[in-house]
Parts: structure tokens; C-alpha cells; sequence
């Protein structure tokens, strides 16, 4: 049975986004998703840092998919620059592709987007403003920003095995337990990493860990 936009809406909790910020309208669109735009109005603080009171000029695209597709997410006024953490479309890069679908999964609805990925990044650029630093630890840009963040995620130090473990994400359990983990320890995976890597195929899936293995190929070809 197809969705009904009442019953879209209803899932992603878009009333509470419109009532909390109030900024934001519902903007007509053609496309498979639905079009956030306006001011969106925040006070937000990060540890030990202060706290900022700021609006920005948005845009957010809403995929008919989400949350099993991440919002994409414009700030059209321009003031902040694309060599501040944007990609190649224009739209902010709000963190590693899998860290966001990790954190939309676990909080679907388009408040908690808002609250936990644009706000945090806007506060970001709002701090870098005032002090020429950013409040949080930065991620490098492109391919080393994703495996930087993905052996975080793994818990190991070298973004270098940071392929092997993703290869072994997009295997099956049984599978993959039986292989050398390639953090160094010698030990096979089932009793090293396992854990982190079985967490992660359980919440992503194995199809997402093969798309991610093939991007890592590409980009390495060329």
C-alpha cells in the first residue's frame, strides 16, 4: 500500500519540527522528496565551549526514503563558504556517510536530523566565525575524512586496515569470524574486533558495507 503524505509525515514527526521552528515551511517541490525551507533559529553550546544563539537561511530535501536516505541540507544566504566543509554539489557535509545513517537509523524522525546533525554543524561554522577554530575535532576532507571516521568506529588506530574491515562487514557473520582480523593482534576476528564489526552489519546491513568496499576501490584506481 502506498504512504500517504499524512501518514509520511506522521512517521518522520514533521508537526513537532514546524511548531519547534517555526522559521521553517514546507516549500513546493517536484522530485521524490519534500522540500524544507526558511530560517532556522538555534541556541546551542558544545562542551566547554560557549553557547551561541544564531539563525541561518536553509534548505533541507527530505528523501520519500528517509530515514534509509540521509536529508541533504543547503544554506542559501552564502555566508558560509564552500571551503568550509561542503561537498561537491554545495550541499554541508554534515559527517561521514556512515556515522549519519548510523544516527538517523537511531532516531528517525526530521527533528532529531535537524537537532543532531545541521545544528551541530551550523554551531560549528557559527564558533569558526567568532574564533578561526572549530569547537569539535575536525575530520580531514574526502576519502581520509570517511576512513578517519570509520576506524572510530572500529575502535583501531590505523585508517590503513580501515578496507579490510569494511570487507569483512560486508561478509557474513559466520564468515567473517573465521578471518585474521587485520588490526594487527594476530587473533581471528571473532575474538578481536567481532563485536564492533557484528554491530555495525547488524544496524547498516552487509549490502551497505559492499557499496562502501567498492567506493574505497574506486577511489584508490584512481
Amino acid at each position: 500500500m502506498t504512504e500517504s503524505v499524512r501518514q509520511r509525515f506522521m512517521r518522520w514527526r514533521m508537526e513537532e519540527l514546524l511548531l519547534k521552528y517555526s522559521g521553517l515551511r514546507l516549500a513546493p517541490t517536484s522530485g521524490p522528496f519534500v522540500k524544507l525551507a526558511g530560517y532556522l533559529s538555534f541556541c546551542a553550546e558544545a562542551p566547554r565551549k560557549e553557547r551561541i544563539d544564531d539563525e541561518y537561511e536553509i534548505e533541507i530535501l527530505v528523501p520519500f526514503r528517509f530515514p534509509e536516505e540521509v536529508p541533504s541540507v543547503r544554506e542559501i544566504a552564502r555566508r558560509i563558504p564552500a571551503s568550509y566543509h561542503k561537498l561537491s554539489d554545495g550541499s554541508l557535509c554534515l559527517g561521514s556517510p556512515t556515522r549519519l545513517r548510523l544516527m538517523v537509523l537511531g532516531s528517525p524522525w526530521i527533528n532529531s536530523f535537524v537537532e543532531l546533525c545541521v545544528i551541530p554543524y551550523l554551531y560549528g561554522y557559527s564558533y569558526f566565525e567568532k574564533h578561526s577554530k572549530s569547537p569539535f575535532g575536525e575530520l580531514d576532507h574526502g576519502e581520509d575524512g570517511i576512513r578517519q571516521d570509520l576506524a572510530s568506529l572500529y575502535g583501531v588506530e590505523g585508517r590503513d586496515v580501515v578496507p579490510q574491515l569494511v570487507r569483512l562487514t560486508s561478509m557474513k557473520r559466520r564468515i567473517a569470524n573465521k578471518r585474521i582480523c587485520p588490526c594487527g593482534s594476530s587473533q581471528r576476528l571473532g575474538r578481536c574486533h567481532n563485536r564492533r564489526v557484528n554491530s555495525l552489519r547488524n544496524r547498516l546491513g552487509r549490502r551497505w558495507f559492499q557499496l562502501l568496499l567498492l567506493d574505497m576501490r574506486s577511489e584508490r584506481v584512481h
